[in-house]
C-alpha cells in the first residue's frame, strides 16, 4: 500500500516538473521572439529564420535526448517506408491545417480577432469529446485500451477555464467601440475579399478547432501504440509473444499480452516528435534554399551574435516546450496537456501585465475568477475515470 502511494506521488511530482518546464520553456521563448520582432524587424528573412530554428530545434532536441536517455530510439523508429512515412505526413497536414484555418476565417466578414481568440480558447472541451469517441472507436476495433470519462464537473470545469482563457486572452482595446488596428486590418481585408461569408468564416474556425483537438488525441495514440507501424527492431519479441500467447488462454491473460503488446508497439515522446516535425523542418529549409534566402540568413546570423543568440533561444525554448507538451500528453492525456497550455497563455497574459503595467478591464477580473474556479472546480472533480 505505502509503495502505491510513493509511486503515484513520484508520478504527480514528475508530471508537476513537466508542467513547469513547459511553463518556463514557453516564457524564455516569447520573451526571445518578443526581443527579435523588436530589435530585426527590417531584416527581411525574419520569420523563415525564426522558423527554421523553431522546427530544427524540435528535431535536434528530441534526438539528443533519445539517444542520451532512450539509445536512440527516435533513429530507430524513424519511417523507412512512404505508408510509415503517410502517418506523419497526415499529422503534420492537421497540425498546420490547425493555424491555416484560423488564419483563412480572418478574411471573411464579421469574423474579427476576438471571435479567433474565443474560438481558439475553447480547444479544451472538443479535445475532452474528441478524445472520448476516439477511445469507443479504438474499443470496437478491439484495441485494448483504457478509456477517459469524463464527469459534469470535469466539463463545467473546463468551460470555465476556456471562458477565462478567452477574456484574459483579449487586450482593452477588443472592447472599446472606436477603430483600433485589428478593425484597420479587418476593413483593409474586407476591400480585398469582398464578401459576405460570416458562416463560411465561422465554419473555417470551427475546423481549426477540431484540428487542434485532434492532435493531441492522435499523437496520444501514436504513442500507445494504435495506427503506428514503427521500423524500429524488436530484437525476439514477436516470438516471446507467440510463446505468451499459447501458454496463457484465459481472459484475463489476452488482455495482459495485449496491453503488453501496445506499449512495446508505441512511439516515444521524442520518436513521435522527430516523425512529425522532420517533414516540416525538411520542406522549410529546401524552399529557403530555392528561394535563395538561405545564405543571407547565414551571414547575417554569422555578422550579428545577438541575432544568432536569441534564435537559438527561441528554438531551444520551443523544443523543450513541446517536448515536455508531448511527454504530458503521454502521462496524463491530451486534456490535461491543453488545459496546461491553456492556463500558460493566461498566465503569460498576466506576466505581461506586471511586467509592462497595462489598465485592466472587468473583464480580465472575471476572468481571473472563471479560471481559478475552473482549476478549483478540476481539482475538487471526481477526476478521469
Amino acid at each position: 500500500m505505502t509503495s502505491t502511494h510513493e509511486n503515484h506521488g513520484n508520478s504527480k511530482s514528475t508530471t508537476l516538473s513537466f508542467i513547469l518546464l513547459f511553463f518556463m520553456s514557453m516564457i524564455g521563448h516569447e520573451l526571445a521572439l518578443e526581443s527579435l520582432s523588436t530589435s530585426y524587424n527590417s531584416f527581411p528573412h525574419l520569420a523563415t529564420t525564426i522558423t527554421i530554428f523553431q522546427f530544427g530545434f524540435c528535431v535536434l532536441l528530441p534526438l539528443l535526448v533519445s539517444r542520451v536517455c532512450s539509445g536512440g530510439d527516435a533513429i530507430k523508429s524513424f519511417p523507412k517506408s512512404l505508408q510509415e512515412l503517410w502517418i506523419y505526413v497526415k499529422l503534420s497536414a492537421i497540425v498546420y491545417g490547425a493555424t491555416a484555418f484560423a488564419t483563412m476565417s480572418l478574411t471573411y466578414e464579421g469574423v474579427t480577432y476576438v471571435t479567433k481568440v474565443v474560438f481558439k480558447s475553447a480547444k479544451l472541451i472538443p479535445t475532452m469529446i474528441v478524445g472520448v469517441v476516439m477511445d469507443a472507436r479504438a474499443e470496437r476495433s478491439g484495441v485494448m485500451i483504457k478509456k477517459r470519462k469524463y464527469g459534469a464537473l470535469e466539463y463545467v470545469s473546463a468551460f470555465l477555464l476556456c471562458l477565462g482563457a478567452a477574456g484574459f486572452c483579449m487586450s482593452p482595446k477588443d472592447f472599446e467601440g472606436g477603430e483600433d488596428d485589428e478593425t484597420k486590418v479587418q476593413e483593409s481585408i474586407k476591400g480585398q475579399v469582398n464578401m459576405d461569408g460570416h458562416w463560411i468564416g465561422i465554419f473555417l474556425l470551427a475546423v481549426s478547432v477540431f484540428c487542434d483537438a485532434l492532435v493531441p488525441n492522435l499523437q496520444q495514440q501514436l504513442m500507445q501504440g494504435i495506427g503506428c507501424a514503427t521500423s524500429a527492431p524488436r530484437k525476439s519479441s514477436e516470438d516471446e509473444e507467440m510463446e505468451m500467447k499459447s501458454l496463457v488462454d484465459d481472459e484475463a491473460g489476452s488482455q495482459t499480452l495485449a496491453k503488453h503488446q501496445q506499449v512495446a508497439n508505441g512511439l516515444s515522446p521524442q520518436a513521435l516528435m522527430v516523425n512529425t516535425n522532420s517533414i516540416g523542418f525538411t520542406l522549410l529549409l529546401l524552399s529557403t534554399i530555392f528561394r535563395r534566402s538561405f545564405l543571407p540568413i547565414i551571414s547575417f546570423a554569422v555578422n550579428n551574435p545577438h541575432f544568432l543568440l536569441m534564435n537559438l533561444i527561441v528554438g531551444i525554448g520551443l523544443g523543450t516546450a513541446v517536448l515536455a507538451y508531448t511527454e504530458l500528453i503521454r502521462r496524463s492525456g491530451p486534456a490535461v496537456a491543453v488545459a496546461v497550455a491553456t492556463l500558460r497563455k493566461v498566465v503569460t497574459v498576466v506576466l505581461s501585465y506586471i511586467i509592462f503595467p497595462k489598465p485592466m478591464t472587468g473583464v480580465h477580473l472575471v476572468s481571473a475568477v472563471l479560471v481559478m474556479g475552473g482549476i478549483i472546480l478540476g481539482y475538487a472533480g471526481p477526476g478521469k475515470k
